[in-house]
């Protein structure tokens, strides 16, 4: 009996080795779908030192597999199968230890967010808290600011005109009481408005007040800057400090003399507009006296301002957004840092 020369065994036995190694190491590959196996050779493997150490017994073997073929060593054979099946336990352990790595990394992940639950619960509660407390504080100014009185007196105004015949003042104040009422219901609604609406509403709102003032009133609105006039701010926030500036500050009808309300407006910084409202005090007013320091006099806190803070810490916790009114025997300045996005100026409808 004659047995196959072991030169021509080789040739047929190398090539099934090298492709059994090939196999087993693609179904270690197979374990993984795509993004995993770029995390496991680029991130779990890092650096190519680590790259080619798990390399080296496949690329070994085909070394081996090529000499082997030349000289037809039955020693060579097995060494290359030998670096064959280390080529393929290297693999299997590597991806082995990665599955295991990412099962930990999920494990603790999971962990991590059992323990996170309960205060991102707690976080979201408080945020729909503040955002129906928000809501409730615009609702309420909303409805101050358009209550029945001022509706009441600023229609009786323009049908005094009327009734005086005088009809391009009635026009002008008709279509200012249009126009004011429009923007502070979608302003209600929206939430934001720029500041070039703004100023337009403050302009239509003051024109009516005074119409109903019995006294002579110098007010001014200072010109928008370019680059904050297209600002959003919280909308219903600035004509309450005007009205108290017209009605408290100014004392109302109480006094004849003259009087003066000066608002502007300016940058402070990307984030936040600063609005000042100037008025000269009310000559007659008496201060009550702060019963912690007699020696200072303090003006009564209105409701108003009250709501304005409250609201801007709703919208800026954290931020340098805030209300300061301070008393000159010149002026009463009420100064507002507000928070702003920017957008284009809405066109008046």
């Amino acid at each position: 009996m004659e047995f196959p020369d072991f030169h021509s065994v080789s040739f047929s036995v190398g090539p099934a080795l090298l492709v059994a190694s090939l196999a087993c190491t693609c179904a270690s590959l197979l374990r993984l779908d795509r993004g995993a196996r770029r995390r496991w050779w680029w991130v779990r493997l890092a650096g190519w030192t680590s790259r080619l150490r798990l390399l080296a017994p496949g690329l070994l073997c085909i070394a081996v597999l090529s000499v082997q073929f030349v000289q037809s060593s039955p020693f060579l054979l097995a060494f290359a199968a030998a670096l064959g099946i280390t080529q393929a336990w290297h693999f299997d352990l590597s991806v082995q230890r990665f599955i295991q790595h990412e099962l930990d990394q999920r494990e603790m992940e999971m962990k991590h967010w059992q323990l996170r639950e309960p205060a991102e619960q707690r976080l979201a509660h408080q945020a729909s808290l503040r955002k129906q407390e928000l809501d409730r504080v615009q609702d309420v100014v909303l409805r101050r600011l358009m209550d029945p009185h001022f509706l009441f007196n600023a229609l009786n105004g323009i049908m005094h005109d009327m009734i005086q015949r005088e009809w391009s003042r009635a026009l002008r104040h008709l279509k200012a009481f249009n126009r004011l009422a429009e923007r502070q219901i979608h302003s209600g609604q929206e939430g934001w408005i720029t500041l070039h609406d703004q100023w337009e509403s403050l302009q239509d709102y003051i024109e009516l007040e005074i119409r109903r003032l019995d006294r002579p009133i110098l007010w001014s609105l200072s010109p928008l800057e370019a680059h904050i006039a297209g600002r959003a701010i919280p909308s219903l926030l600035l004509q309450p400090l005007v009205e108290n500036a017209l009605w408290h500050g100014l004392g109302g009808t109480a006094s004849k003399s003259e009087g003066k309300v000066q608002i502007s407006a300016v940058s402070q910084g990307p984030g936040h507009v600063a609005v000042e409202v100037r008025n000269t005090p009310f000559e007659n007013q008496r201060l009550p006296t702060d019963p912690v320091r007699p020696e200072r006099e303090v003006p009564r806190r209105r409701h108003a301002t009250d709501l304005i803070r409250h609201r801007l810490n709703l919208l800026d916790r954290l931020g340098p957004s805030g209300l300061t009114i301070e008393h000159t025997p010149l002026w009463t300045v009420a100064r507002i840092v507000i928070p702003c996005r920017q957008r284009e100026p809405r066109e008046p409808g």
